[in-house]
């Protein structure tokens, strides 16, 4: 506790120590760019009309001008309060990144686009092939809160959005507001470390179509269609696309199956199976994806549903050996209607309806034909799969909700945000088929039918009530401070309590400090406490909610009109994290273990002249578990640092680059720590050179960087990721 202590007390005079250096620079700004500050050239006045001004029109002129500079300081966001605030004024460290500076990056994905955000680390999952996104020193999927235009996407069975949003179209992005740190005081359940919201183009926005089309890497196609148009008082917007891939094709050299089979080789009969891993193989990270948005509104009433069809290969597998049949379809649809209308500029309401539905259809060879496995566990492979070892999930989450917020501007500068919730999420439809007997794992002839003898879930129904109220309230016209609570009520584990405070102060001109604390919690997936009848991984019903208590200080400056900075201090002390603790027979989901991690981020952005502009961005943290231990697969050092360059009328490029500290090992892994990498991409565009056709060229990679995830330690080498890759695109708007 004393090394933690001294630990954090390092960190914040080396936090401090740069805040007075940027104060510095700040006062050195303010006189040699004193000819680009707006109001840096104010009239002199004469003596005899001071002394007659009266303290009345001071103390006026005096709100009147911070007003507006706070709403001049930054844009307004919606994420952090539900309602329009200034990020400056947000009680969140929030970042939001544009459909402008996304579209100049060159990233073809939602999830790639994270990786530019201070405190994000994106790694692959070995055994589903999905993104786990590593944010401020933790993993995990499950613990970020994923929303598209408010409405939460992340699916009940894995508690995560990533396995299916991972390849999330960006052509019909208008922006991406984030929250780095907890959100559970407005947002309940898998607000844990971060809360996105995907924020889609309006009618007006677009106001026709725009066609696009591409081609890249691994055999890589995509075609896009975003349309908006407003018909009288209807606005209708929307998109279509189409992605297919082959998927990266890196090289595994040796996995679980190669292990069985040097262990088999030399055995007698009847031990010696022949060899039968696929590796020197390559992974299987093939995905074929359809889209479809759609939204309308009329008046004050809107209706917005998507579809989304996705086939995809496990990258590797649940077992670690290389195969060839597995094919996980998910087939979701939401749709949403609301209604928002204020009353004498005082009272706002907006109710919404909804409903969502995850199909999954997961076909997995987990192991390859001819493969082995230890049924006995004395070390020796025992068994045959001559067909391989094939399961075939299948189960349907049906989500019912509905939600009403009111907004109530009791005074000026005081707004209270009562709001009421109910979800209906019922997990159903559960079949498994299997060449093997679920229990016993005994090979099978044919694949054969336990849906009802040994179902691999059980179905179940999750009830959640919830209330959360909030008083966002100008103190002084520089002063705000944010007091939110909010709790959820659950039939199948109880109930979590999130408060939240915020004092957010502008101390003078163009500089805001934030000081912050928030409570959040992680609600146990359904895979977690409701798997069953399997002899590797068992559920727990008696799991209790992760838990995450956050304190964080938050310092911006806007030096001059070109050049914003700002730092913040996070520290996390996380409690009953999830994971499965291994017996001698099976594993299992338990609460096992805390977690305590600080950290500083640093950004500045400097816009030079219309779409020519620098970011960088730099975060050091330090996760630790309550041994002192490093949390694995985390970097402690990273950054990112970008370019956009627009020197001429057609033609813009942007380069950027993401730098990566080395990541250590879990307990039991004595494999050296995975090496510090850098990415560099570049991107071009040509536009207007035809009416509306733009061409976009990407490369992915430039330097062709060799660089690995953390694997298991039945692959040795780790998880190959892509050297250089390219994509070139079309688009025209009609």
């Amino acid at each position: 506790m004393s090394e933690r202590l001294s630990n954090k007390k390092g960190l914040l005079f080396f936090f401090f120590n740069l805040w007075s250096l940027l104060n510095l620079a700040a006062l050195d700004s303010s006189i040699t760019l004193a000819k680009d500050t707006e109001t840096s050239q104010m009239p002199e006045a004469n003596s005899y009309a001071s002394e007659n001004i009266s303290f009345i029109d001071t103390a006026v002129a005096e709100g009147l001008e911070t007003e507006a500079i706070w709403f001049g300081f930054d844009e307004e966001v919606t994420i952090a309060t539900r309602h329009e605030t200034q990020i400056s004024k947000a009680p969140s460290i929030i970042t939001v990144i544009t459909g402008e500076e996304i579209k100049n990056s060159g990233f073809r994905t939602f999830v790639e686009i994270l990786r530019i955000i201070p405190g994000f680390e994106l790694l692959k999952d070995e055994a589903f092939g999905a993104v786990s996104p590593a944010v401020r020193g933790l993993t995990g999927s499950e613990k970020v809160r994923v929303m598209l235009n408010g409405h939460l996407v992340n699916n009940p069975f894995s508690g995560g959005a990533f396995t299916l949003f991972d390849d999330f179209p960006v052509e019909n992005i208008k922006r991406i507001e984030i929250i780095r740190g907890p959100g559970s005081a407005m947002y309940g359940e898998n607000a844990f470390l971060a809360v996105i919201n995907i924020i889609t183009f309006d009618a007006k926005d677009v106001d026709g179509v725009i066609v696009s089309s591409g081609y890249g890497s691994f055999d890589t196609k995509e075609g896009n269609i975003v349309f908006g148009k407003l018909y009288g008082k209807v606005s209708i917007s929307g998109s279509v696309r189409y992605r297919e891939t082959n998927g990266f094709d890196g090289i595994v050299t040796s996995d679980s199956q190669t292990i069985n089979d040097n262990i088999s080789s030399p055995m007698p009969p009847p031990f010696n199976f022949p060899p039968a891993s696929q590796a020197p193989g390559r992974v299987d990270d093939w995905r074929r994806e359809y889209d479809l948005n759609l939204k309308a509104v009329y008046k004050d009433f809107y209706v917005e549903g998507l579809y989304i069809n996705k086939n995809k290969g496990p990258f590797i597998g649940p077992q670690f050996a290389l195969t060839d049949e597995s094919d996980m379809e998910t087939n979701y649809v939401f749709a949403e209607a609301g209604y928002r209308k204020t009353f004498e500029e005082k009272f706002t309401m907006k109710p919404r309806v909804y409903y969502d539905q995850f199909d999954d259809n997961l076909f997995i060879e987990s192991l390859p034909e001819g493969g082995t496995l230890d049924r006995n566990g004395d070390g020796v492979p025992d068994t045959l799969y001559p067909d391989g070892l094939i399961g075939n999930g299948k189960v349907i989450e049906k989500i019912v909700g509905t939600e009403i917020p009111f907004d109530y501007e009791l005074f000026d500068g005081n707004i209270i945000t009562l709001g009421l919730e109910y979800r209906l999420i019922n997990q159903t439809n559960v079949h498994f088929f299997s060449n093997f007997h679920p229990l016993t794992l005994e090979p099978l002839p044919s694949i054969q039918d336990f849906s009802d003898s040994f179902p691999f879930l059980k179905e179940t129904t999750r009830r959640i009530w919830s209330v959360y109220l909030q008083d966002t309230w100008d103190i002084i016209d520089t002063v705000n401070l944010t007091l939110g609570v909010r709790h959820d009520q659950y039939n199948d584990f109880g109930g979590a309590t999130s408060p939240r405070i915020g004092i957010t102060w502008l101390f003078m001109k163009d500089a805001s400090l934030k000081v912050l604390y928030g409570k959040a919690f992680r609600a146990p997936s359904f895979q977690e406490m409701f798997t069953t009848n399997q002899p590797a991984i068992q559920g727990n019903e008696d799991l209790n909610p992760e838990t995450i208590k956050t304190y964080e200080i938050g310092l911006s400056y806007r030096f001059n009109k070109h050049v914003t900075s700002s730092i913040n201090y996070f520290y996390n002390d996380i409690s009953n994290l999830i994971s499965l603790r291994t017996t001698t027979t099976t594993s299992q989901f338990e609460n096992f273990g805390d977690a305590h991690i600080q950290g500083i981020e640093m950004e500045t952005k400097v816009d030079i002249y219309k779409d020519n502009y620098i970011f960088m961005n730099y975060t050091f943290q330090n996760p630790e578990d309550d041994n002192g231990n490093d949390l694995p697969f985390v970097a402690q050092h990273k950054g990112n640092f970008g370019v956009n360059v627009h020197y001429w009328n057609y033609i813009n490029t942007n380069l950027y680059t993401f730098v990566s500290g080395k990541r250590s090992r879990e307990d039991g892994d004595h494999r050296d720590d995975l090496p510090a990498y850098a990415l560099l991409n570049l991107s071009v565009i040509g536009k207007k050179f035809f009416k509306t056709m733009q061409i976009q060229g990407t490369v992915f990679n430039l330097l062709d960087k060799d660089y690995n995830d953390p694997g298991p330690i039945s692959i040795p080498e780790d998880l190959p990721r892509p050297g250089r890759t390219f994509f070139v695109e079309l688009s025209y708007q009609f």
